[in-house]
């Protein structure tokens, strides 16, 4: 009965150091990026968030939970002229294809070429998934006025490290095989 513990201790502390030593980073370790693009006229664009774009540092197989993201874009565009004389620019950022906000501009004054800073708070756990993937495709869709190019694009935020899939089924698996274990002992006993 005593050896039958035992065996069960050891089996589970194995798995446990096995699930745990699999990464890097500890399970719940914080973390920060940052990651700027010049994109210049290129629409789309991606942020690829390179493991030296965190802080600590990350390898390649941690999984990441992102809790908080944000977008700054500087945009340089042509406005439109509308019949009454207002100028105005009107375009839709999209990050993978989910809708992240407008970018909109109305004035009296015109000109060729405008300037417009652009910052975006995401929170939407669907989109932080998505950047989660470490690439986010980053699109701006125009409706009014022209787009001419993108300065710059940065994309930072923080979040915590998750449970690597493969260990948490490592776990299950010793764990569904306890009642298979005590079954298998009692018929050895026999």
């Amino acid at each position: 009965m005593k050896k039958g513990k035992i065996f069960v201790f050891v089996l589970l502390f194995g798995i446990l150091i096995l699930s745990t030593d699999a990464l890097a980073l500890p399970v719940g370790q914080l973390f920060t990026f940052y990651d700027v693009e010049l994109p210049g006229i290129t629409n789309p664009w991606t942020h690829f968030l390179d493991n030296d774009e965190f802080i600590p540092n990350m390898e390649d197989n941690e999984p990441l939970i992102i809790d908080h993201a944000l977008l700054l874009l500087s945009v340089n565009f042509k406005p439109w002229r509308n019949c009454t004389g207002r100028y105005g620019f009107r375009a839709s950022v999209y990050l993978d294809d989910l809708f992240l906000g407008n970018i909109a501009y109305i004035s009296s004054l015109g000109g060729w070429r405008m300037d417009k800073l652009w910052l975006k708070n995401i929170t939407d756990t669907n989109i932080l998934e998505k950047i989660a993937d470490k690439s986010a495709t980053i699109e701006i869709i125009t409706s009014r006025g022209r787009l001419k190019s993108v300065s710059y694009s940065i994309l930072w935020g923080n979040g915590t490290v998750g449970p690597e899939p493969i260990s948490m089924a490592l776990v299950g698996a010793g764990l569904a095989g306890l009642p298979i274990a005590v079954r298998f002992r009692r018929l050895l006993r026999k």
